[in-house]
């Protein structure tokens, strides 16, 4: 199988301040211009007529942004009908196992963790790594890394009567626990990908139900209009938000769960 060869090297993707155009008090008083700051995104994406389209995007390093391209770290084994492949060396048009069977990838992102980026608003501080052995039989028998935009299945049965469904997805952070799941912090960079198949599903990874990227039903709302073009050429393979299609489940966070069912 080829490999998916991005042309930047992950030094690369180290962000970097942008002006904008805004103005803060300094320490002193006086006025400074206030940073945001911006990185470099790497994407390779099947057309319509099949052939592949890659492209460079520098775009702000914040967590809508962050999440198309960290879910997971380089080597991570992704289950495909050829057998297991480390998700760097996928290309689009390659068909992926997911719990309702093969689906090709539509998609690929990567941009890179880098150690130490204090004062902004990234969400890319942190990796999660899944301890080998932690998950039994099913599990790796190496640690998998994972990065914040990776959303795990929740599965509880007194879910149904309260939201109609049994499982929901739920960051990564929610599943820490200091045994199977920890919080680590790199000291150098990590090169990070997500991946979207032809339909939003679940995947194994690492014996984890992970699932593939969608941006979620409020992406609008998040973005404002004055994102919309920005965010939108990250994905050549798409036209409009409704293209992304409907989420195999839903998501929230592990605290709004608890106050579900509290009572």
């Amino acid at each position: 199988m080829s490999s998916l060869q991005f042309s930047g090297r992950i030094r690369d993707n180290v962000s970097v301040p942008v002006q904008q155009g805004q103005f803060t008090p300094s320490d002193g008083g006086r006025p400074q211009r206030k940073l945001s700051h911006q990185r470099k995104y790497e994407v390779a994406a099947l057309m319509s007529d099949l052939s592949i389209e890659t492209k460079q995007v520098v775009a702000p390093a914040t967590s809508v942004f962050e999440d198309t391209a960290s879910a997971f770290a380089r080597g991570t084994i992704i289950p495909t009908v050829s057998g297991p492949v480390a998700v760097e060396d996928l290309i689009p048009g390659d068909f992926v196992e997911t719990e309702h069977g093969p689906e090709p990838v539509v998609w690929i992102g990567s941009t890179s963790y880098v150690p130490n980026i204090e004062g902004t608003d990234s969400s890319l501080t942190g990796l999660y790594r899944s301890n080998a052995g932690a998950y039994g039989d099913h599990g790796p028998i190496t640690d998998t890394m994972f990065g914040p935009a990776a959303r795990v299945r929740y599965q509880r049965a007194h879910l149904r009567p309260l939201i109609g469904n049994d499982s929901v997805l739920l960051p990564m952070a929610d599943m820490v626990d200091g045994d199977r799941l920890i919080e680590i912090t790199p000291a150098s960079s990590v090169q990070m990908f997500h991946i979207a198949l032809r339909h939003h599903a679940m995947i194994n990874v690492g014996g984890v139900s992970v699932e593939t990227y969608h941006p979620g039903p409020n992406i609008k709302r998040t973005l404002g209009p004055d994102q919309y073009d920005q965010f939108l050429s990250l994905f050549p393979n798409v036209h409009d938000f409704e293209d992304f299609g409907e989420m195999a489940l839903p998501r929230t966070r592990l605290e709004v769960i608890r106050q579900l069912t509290s009572g």
